[in-house]
């Protein structure tokens, strides 16, 4: 009843802003839905994996319709506000540029007021006004530790990353809203896509360094929210493998033989890692781009899994493969699954029918965006890009204090009518 409702007001929402021709106005308000939507349910303990279905502590079962918080934690610079300085520019080379003109305290002082005003209590009350019951979270080490895999503060509690997630976590416990931490950029990067926060590298795999770096940081995740019930699930590593486009020695092609060892044994260190410390939090692995990658649970002795795949496809043939794929894995493995990042362009409507009526979670990409255009964002924003190796501090500073508040983006109705 909830989601028909809201439906049918983003629907009429659009069809207002078309007859008005205002569908673009930055003018327009974005909490206009709020009347509409109802609160979400309570939410009832931990969540687990039970016959390939998610369930809370009650036994009761839960289908996560989530949005992804792309650009928050970490940058990817063709979304946001930052002069796209070529497709390889990532947020590495931002930090780099901003440290060597401003110095590493002042950069610290970008990104925090960056951090927090990005993403407000008033971002996460629309989040559940427009009936998501959950978040991932997109992050990367450098949230949490140097380049050098040294931790940025002694105390946990002092450590930006974890104030940040502390500071969601409780936001989206007052709204029930589930959240699933997503390990974007891996040290060393576990891709050659400049979305891991820097281009090119790759160098999980084959350096342990950079492992025993990763195994470090998620064993301190862990050990810090093992018993948090708002989070939903680890997500180890996002797009491993995801490589196209990209030459060198570590640009292993994502289906490959050698991918998929290296891929599947990374999971297995870090898997062991999570569970070693008692935290039985839901695992992901992803399959890129075929759920075929993926290892046997039963097999290597895993449990609680969330197998996940991204869903970039537009065209109904391929949409519908896909879903075939997932549901096949549910029922022969017994894993709960999940879409953790879609954007099926002039079948998103399609696509999102399938995901319901198979009773697939699903996290739309993404919540908000800069100079996206409308296909990209829930909300959106286009704005002249700052020229970071150009622009005073306290011009980038002005712009990150008075620019990012959601209200002052374009809300896509037309968007959100096709994934409800």
């Amino acid at each position: 009843m909830k989601r028909n409702a809201v439906r049918i007001m983003i629907l009429l929402l659009a069809v207002v802003f078309a007859f008005c021709g205002c569908a673009s106005s930055p003018e327009k308000p974005v909490y206009e839905l709020s009347r509409y939507a109802e609160n979400n349910d309570l939410l009832g303990g931990m969540l687990r994996v039970e016959n390939g279905v998610l369930v809370d502590e009650n036994g009761n079962e839960i289908v996560l319709h989530g949005v992804n918080l792309g650009n928050w934690l970490l940058i990817e610079t063709w979304m946001s506000w930052i002069e796209n300085y070529s497709d390889e520019w990532g947020y590495y080379d931002t930090i780099e540029v901003l440290s060597e003109r401003f110095g590493a305290e002042k950069t610290a002082e970008l990104i925090n007021t960056y951090e927090n005003n990005f993403i407000r209590e008033t971002d996460i009350e629309q989040i559940e006004k427009l009936g998501f019951n959950c978040v991932r979270v997109p992050f990367w080490y450098r949230n949490f530790m140097t380049e050098n895999g040294e931790w940025l503060t002694e105390n946990p509690d002092d450590n930006p990353g974890f104030r940040q997630i502390d500071r969601l976590i409780e936001l989206c416990r007052e709204r029930n809203i589930y959240i699933i931490l997503d390990m974007h950029g891996a040290p060393g990067g576990q891709s050659m896509n400049h979305s891991t926060g820097k281009a090119g590298r790759n160098e999980l795999y084959t350096d342990n360094t950079c492992m025993d770096t990763c195994v470090e940081l998620w064993k301190g995740i862990a050990e810090r929210y093992k018993d948090e019930e708002v989070i939903a699930a680890y997500d180890l590593l996002n797009e491993p493998q995801n490589n196209g486009g990209y030459e060198g020695e570590n640009a292993w092609q994502a289906e490959s033989d050698e991918a998929v060892e290296k891929t599947n044994s990374a999971y297995d260190t870090l898997y062991k890692a999570v569970r070693e410390t008692g935290d039985n939090h839901i695992i992901s692995f992803e399959g890129i781009w075929s759920a075929d990658v993926l290892p046997d649970p039963e097999e290597n002795g895993y449990t609680n899994m969330l197998y996940q795949m991204h869903l970039y496809d537009t065209k109904a043939s391929d949409i519908r493969s896909r879903v075939r794929e997932m549901v096949k894995m549910r029922k022969k493995w017994g894993v709960a699954v999940f879409v953790g990042e879609y954007n099926n362009g002039e079948y998103e409507a399609y696509a999102d029918m399938l995901y319901k009526d198979n009773g697939i979670s699903t996290a739309k990409w993404t919540y908000k965006t800069f100079n996206a255009g409308e296909q990209w964002g829930i909300f959106n924003k286009d704005t002249e890009r700052i020229d970071i190796k150009t622009a005073s501090y306290e011009e980038i500073l002005d712009f990150l204090q008075n620019e990012l508040f959601t209200d002052s983006f374009t809300f896509n109705a037309e968007e959100m009518a096709a994934i409800y």
